[in-house]
C-alpha cells in the first residue's frame, strides 16, 4: 500500500541517513525470540511511525497505511515507493517518486 494523503509539512527537510537506529529498541514490544517486534518512532508534527524490523525486510505504519521495505546494500529500508532510513538518532520517510520527504524529525519514543 502506497502512503497518501500525508499532510505536505511532513515532506519537507533535510537529512543524510543510515540505518543505524532501527537496531536500537525503543518504546516497542518483544516477539518470541527475542528480536524487536515493533517500535514506536514520533515525527515532527506528532505522527506516530510502527517500524517492525524482520531480519532483511521491516514493515512500517502510519497514517493508516502499513508497507514492507526491503534493506538496500546501502543500510536503508525501501520499496518502490518510500525509504527509511535513519542517521544517528533521528529517522526520515523520502516518497521516491518525488525526492520528498514526507516524515521528518522521527525519533524513537522512549
Amino acid at each position: 500500500m502506497q502512503f497518501s494523503g500525508v499532510n505536505a509539512s511532513f515532506r519537507r527537510a533535510t537529512a543524510c541517513w543510515s540505518i543505524a537506529a532501527l537496531s536500537t529498541l525503543g518504546v516497542g514490544t518483544a516477539g518470541a525470540d527475542g528480536m524487536a517486534a515493533s517500535v514506536t518512532y514520533v515525527c515532527q508534527g506528532g505522527v506516530r511511525v510502527q517500524v517492525q524490523p524482520r531480519g532483511d525486510t521491516a514493515v512500517v505504519t502510519f497514517a493508516g497505511a502499513t508497507t514492507t521495505l526491503s534493506l538496500t546494500p546501502g543500510g536503508m529500508f525501501r520499496n518502490a515507493q518510500v525509504t527509511w532510513a535513519t542517521q544517528g538518532d533521528v529517522s526520515t520517510l523520502r516518497d521516491n517518486t518525488t525526492g520528498r520527504l514526507r516524515l521528518t524529525g522521527c525519533r524513537l519514543l522512549r
